[in-house]
């Protein structure tokens, strides 16, 4: 059965609102899109809200799934229908897809389709323009809409108001119910942005839902005009109370992780951390790409330390502590370990192991609203770390000069 549910202009959605809504959604099917440049449409096929695979042109795979990021202008078409005779060659995290998509349009890797082409657009540019270009426009992170049972009142804030201010305590949670917040850090460069979140997304804490008055670790402040949904904290505090223990140590190192690695990428942007100094004296205990990994463990004694190896160098992305988790978590991609990084540990390192089954079968248990904040928290690892080697680019290439 073949049934359009979404469809419209590139021009008016691009194709990473596109991915984040489709996948939101958890979504199957196959999105069209049409562009007047090319003989025939280019698509990718969606299994549970994931690509699964995509074509453009003689291209299939991965690298078709990339190229359509230059189809800028045309159609699109989702229509929900089986895949189950698609063979799943994708295996990478959408939001993952959207920000190398991105990069490489960006870079000038992947084409712009259009009456001339990315390249011919750029020439006779001077290298400032140039070297600006090079700097990705991050997609604004989103989510399903929330549960309006869980939604007690809506606070308005106007562009460039501040919502939440770093270092200030508070304990209320928001999600988007419309509009776009900036997530910045105060340096002494000045304000660094961190991420875009919009409609679906969340601004708070999990620690709140323990009454925990923490300090806020990042400012947030409205880019457009925004209203925000208060949330029931009650009602979500009840719901995470039920959590086994497991679980809400799982949440509250997803939190961890998130500030972990906004300090490091702040770090990196200030040129204040040297990955040799991150590592020394430690032992490798689980290498970048060992995608025969499937186990997921809890830090019971000792440190662990996060390291990315990228084209440009290893890049520290998190030091950890007891209680938090290393491995492979079940039921989320935060672009970490072990496929995309390694983890070296202190001396005295002792870790439990923990069965990700019973952990996968509590996700599926709890409230959509709690499970968006839990995928909330881990895009924004996977876009943090993202910018962080953005930052690490930059100093790279100053160095260079």
């Amino acid at each position: 059965m073949r049934d359009s549910v979404l469809s419209g202009d590139l021009g008016f959605l691009g194709l990473g609102d596109i991915i984040q809504l489709i996948g939101s959604n958890g979504a199957t099917g196959a999105l069209m899109i049409i562009s007047k440049y090319v003989p025939e449409p280019g698509r990718m096929y969606f299994q549970s809200g994931n690509i699964i695979n995509a074509t453009a042109g003689q291209v299939k795979g991965i690298q078709a799934a990339y190229n359509l990021f230059g189809w800028v202008d045309g159609q699109f078409e989702f229509l929900q229908e089986d895949v189950k005779n698609i063979k799943r060659v994708i295996n990478k995290n959408r939001m993952e897809i959207i920000l190398d998509g991105l990069r490489m349009v960006d870079d000038g890797h992947v084409k712009k389709l259009g009456p001339i082409t990315f390249e011919k657009q750029v020439e006779g540019a001077s290298e400032k323009a140039k070297s600006f270009g090079r700097s990705v426009n991050y997609p604004v992170i989103k989510g399903p809409m929330v549960d309006y049972m869980y939604v007690v009142s809506e606070d308005e804030f106007i562009p460039g108001q501040t919502i939440v201010e770093e270092q200030k305590h508070g304990t209320w949670n928001w999600t988007i119910l419309e509009g776009v917040v900036d997530i910045v850090r105060h340096t002494n460069k000045g304000p660094l942005k961190i991420l875009r979140i919009g409609d679906g997304a969340f601004l708070g804490s999990i620690d709140s839902l323990l009454y925990n008055s923490g300090a806020r670790f990042s400012t947030a402040v409205a880019s457009t005009p925004v209203q925000l949904g208060v949330l029931d904290s009650q009602r979500l505090t009840n719901e995470y109370a039920m959590r086994s223990t497991d679980f809400k140590l799982l949440m509250k190192s997803l939190e961890r992780r998130l500030k972990e690695v906004t300090d490091k990428a702040v770090s990196i942007y200030l040129d204040k951390i040297n990955v040799k100094d991150f590592i020394k004296d430690k032992k490798l205990v689980i290498r970048q790409s060992s995608s025969e990994l499937r186990h997921f463990f809890m830090i019971t004694r000792g440190e662990a330390f996060i390291v990315q190896h990228t084209d440009i160098g290893y890049m520290p992305i998190a030091h950890l502590r007891k209680g938090d988790f290393i491995g492979k978590v079940p039921f989320l991609d935060i672009g970490h370990e072990p496929l995309s990084a390694a983890v070296f540990a202190s001396k005295e390192f002792k870790v439990k192991k923990t069965n990700p089954k019973n952990l996968n079968n509590e996700y599926k248990q709890i409230s959509p609203t709690l499970k968006s904040m839990i995928e909330n928290v881990a895009t924004s690892i996977l876009v943090t770390t993202r910018m962080a080697y953005d930052f690490q680019r930059q100093v790279h290439d100053e160095k260079k000069k």
